[in-house]
């Protein structure tokens, strides 16, 4: 992976972090890898309140998913809503696979 590519990725990952901390206050955000399919951010706040989001490796690495357009649709795409929709134990995939 070039060097360019990853300072793409970290950037949407940086706003994926953001947007996590923003929307679960109180929360710890924890993330790892699991290239090349996908990234997944967990938020704890104790053992019964955990939420999760898989984020598919294509949506951080598209050079057209620009920082700008990842924040925006994630609101548009109400990732912490959906992520909160999920029984306990279950992630919310976001993007292509």
């Amino acid at each position: 992976m070039s060097n360019a590519n990853d300072l793409h990725v970290e950037a949407n990952l940086e706003v994926i972090r953001e947007y996590l901390i923003g929307q679960f206050k109180g929360f710890e955000v924890i993330d790892r890898p699991d290239r090349p399919r996908s990234h997944t951010f967990t938020v704890t706040k104790s053992a019964e309140e955990r939420y999760q989001v898989k984020v598919s490796w294509p949506q951080l690495s598209d050079h057209s998913n620009t920082p700008e357009r990842t924040k925006q649709r994630l609101l548009t795409d109400d990732v912490a809503g959906r992520m909160k929709g999920k029984s306990q134990g279950e992630y919310f995939s976001w993007g292509k696979y």
